[in-house]
């Protein structure tokens, strides 16, 4: 846990660039699920710890299963999201580090990961941001219903 916690001292949150970019410099790219909605345990420089279950590993040498996340970003218990990281694990802990929030992208509670099968990288991520950017545009939408309805309200009110 102390590598992991001081590795977490010695990181630098760096700007957005592309996805491109991103993906080449992810050794690890995954998709996984939040196991448990805890406390946020800060580590340091607003890292969190987070459980969660590797459903499906796109690029790097990892396996799926338990693991745990260290991350400026907190899930939900059953939250999904599509991870760029750094794998680092040892006896005591396996731990994907995603540093800046930009590198986990959410993807609900139901993302279906059986339409990625057999393609490749470069695809599988186009699905997956294709996912997020619909259901994003749809809680837009949803958001910008109840701010009128709520601005009605006060209107009356």
């Amino acid at each position: 846990m102390l590598a992991i916690a001081g590795s977490a001292f010695a990181v630098f949150i760096l700007p957005f660039t592309s996805w491109d970019d991103l993906s080449k410099k992810s050794q690890d790219i995954i998709i996984a699920r939040c196991t448990t909605t805890a406390e946020p345990k800060v580590i340091a420089d607003d890292m969190i710890w987070s459980d969660i279950d590797v459903m499906i590993v796109l690029k790097g040498e990892t396996k799926p299963g338990k693991a745990r996340m260290v991350s400026q970003y907190l899930p939900r218990q059953g939250d999904r999201f599509l991870m760029f990281s750094t794998y680092q694990s040892n006896e005591l802990y396996r731990a994907y580090n995603a540093t800046e929030t930009y590198r986990i992208v959410p993807l609900g509670r139901y993302f279906l990961t059986n339409s990625l099968t057999g393609k490749p990288l470069d695809e599988q991520i186009r699905l997956v941001l294709r996912h997020r950017l619909d259901e994003l545009s749809r809680e837009l939408k949803e958001g910008a219903d109840e701010k009128r309805r709520l601005e009605e309200a006060f209107k009356k009110f």
